[in-house]
């Protein structure tokens, strides 16, 4: 097993976190031989459903009993990058490597939490079981801020009413005592009518708009970081520019959708969108010179299989958003947040992806302190409900994907904060504590008791989800060690 900080990370970025094909190859399968070869006790809750399986991980070390330290990572599931875009890494984001210089590290995923969560077993890993005077547990939830399941459960076994708990998000190495929560929906149209055959045409084509993925709230109109300005180009909403074109093509004459696929999740900037659509012309208007090189269009050949087209649901689809966000908006309490925490757009949608005779599309909902997400979800709902009545039969379903309350400083951390300045300082690490904008888990700590404060390596925000991404060698020594002084600090 690979021992070094940055050995073992570029390790964890070359395995995915999916789990498909073989699971011994998968980032879950190599942090559970971190752990195992690190003496810590295992404990896996698996959640699995019809298209996806989700392993959640404990580790725990040292006594049964005492005022126990829980370092808390999340590992996002991979989104298969553009080979042209990862040039560091010739095409496979997979082949996690260092640059030339030694200073970075390239790597699907190198901004977020399978960094940290190999950081996390590491340090533990430097102490025996016998040696530790105060429990230590290491959680590993699948899942990032828009997806996942477990925490809640997960937090429930842990011993209550006191302890310390260190929860992962992109904070460029600040500690924060503040973040928005969000709300995750999935919102779903199915007709139970549709054309019995396709209507006449005298095109058929397939539109492909090439964007640049990045956290939804790195987008515009907020500047982004120095760092950022500095070494990445501005993130490009591929959705957006979808829908764009889709209205060039309406002016130039009929269309009718009968697919899109676009995005990878609710809190991202979608990467990329594929539009396939009928058309009452048999040419396409110039969308090169009207879009650039970033839209692509052929025609589809002779005999591929279609769909029937989806004009109803696809528009009914953002109808029925756009009334539901309009119906919560005011309710979201952004102010309540201190500035570093409010985020500059109430809402995103990362994700739209159609079938034969339905749409679904994901929504992330920014909320701050002391709103009710249950009433918020309820309110959506019935705005939705009430944005299609008399459309022809449509069928709705709108799932909670994700639930986090906002994180807002309170006292009580001011112990955890000295210990982690004590920490940080040892590892020459300046200290710094704001807040941020990225959602986590750390209110449900705090509610179950424990002094909570988050931390990362990772980050900035605009450096999150980005192609050919990237994190300084540094900032990994410097974290392995910050969390070493943190355990050994606080557990021994």
């Amino acid at each position: 097993m690979p021992t070094s900080p940055v050995r073992a990370v570029l390790e964890a970025l070359s395995r995915d976190s999916r789990i498909r094909g073989t699971s011994s190859e998968s980032a879950t399968s190599f942090l559970m031989d971190l752990m195992y070869f690190g003496d810590f006790s295992i404990l896996e809750q698996v959640s699995s459903g019809d298209v996806f399986e989700r392993v959640n991980l404990i580790g725990h070390k040292g006594p049964a009993t005492g005022v126990p330290l829980v370092l808390v990572s999340t590992v996002s599931t991979s989104v298969e990058p553009v080979p042209a875009l990862w040039p560091s890494l010739e095409g496979d984001g997979l082949a996690a490597r260092t640059s030339a210089d030694g200073k970075k590290v390239h790597g699907l995923g190198a901004n977020g939490g399978k960094v940290d969560a190999v950081l996390k077993i590491l340090a533990g890993s430097r102490f025996r079981p016998e040696e530790l005077k105060r429990p230590l547990f290491f959680i590993a939830l699948s899942g990032e801020e828009a997806h996942g399941s477990g925490a809640r459960s997960i937090i429930e076994t842990l011993p209550g009413g006191e302890g310390l708990a260190l929860v992962h998000a992109p904070t460029a190495l600040q500690l924060w005592t503040d973040h928005p929560g969000a709300v995750s929906l999935r919102l779903e149209l199915t007709r139970k009518i549709r054309h019995r055959r396709m209507p006449p045409h005298a095109g058929f084509f397939e539109v492909r708009v090439q964007g640049r993925s990045a956290h939804a709230l790195a987008a515009g109109p907020a500047a982004p970081s120095a760092e950022a300005t500095n070494h990445l180009p501005p993130a490009e909403d591929a959705l957006a520019r979808g829908l764009e074109v889709l209205a060039a093509l309406r002016r130039h004459g009929e269309v009718r959708v009968l697919s899109i696929e676009a995005g990878e999740s609710a809190n991202r900037v979608p990467g990329r969108c594929t539009l396939r659509v009928a058309t009452s012309y048999d040419a396409l208007p110039p969308l090169k010179k009207l879009f650039g090189s970033s839209v692509e269009a052929q025609p589809i050949a002779d005999g591929t299989s279609l769909p029937f087209p989806i004009e109803g649901i696809f528009q009914a689809w953002f109808d029925a958003r756009d009334a539901g966000l309009a119906a919560i908006e005011p309710r979201l309490g952004h102010l309540r947040n201190r500035p570093a925490a409010r985020p500059h757009r109430p809402h995103w949608t990362g994700r739209l992806v159609s079938d034969r005779d339905s749409i679904s599309g994901s929504i992330m909902v920014w909320t701050g302190p002391g709103v009710d997400n249950a009433d918020l979800c309820e309110r959506f709902a019935q705005a939705v409900q009430r944005a299609l009545i008399g459309q022809e039969e449509i069928e709705v379903q709108i799932d909670v994907v994700q639930d986090r309350p906002a994180f807002a400083a309170s006292e009580g951390t001011e112990d955890f904060l000295d210990t982690m300045r004590a920490s940080m300082r040892s590892a020459e690490v300046p200290y710094s504590v704001g807040g941020g904008l990225f959602t986590t888990d750390a209110a449900l700590f705090r509610t179950h008791g424990f002094e909570t404060l988050v931390f990362g390596p990772g980050g900035p925000l605009d450096r999150l989800y980005r192609d050919d991404e990237s994190i300084d060698a540094s900032r990994i020594d410097a974290t392995a060690l910050i969390y070493e002084n943190l355990i050994r600090r606080h557990c021994l």
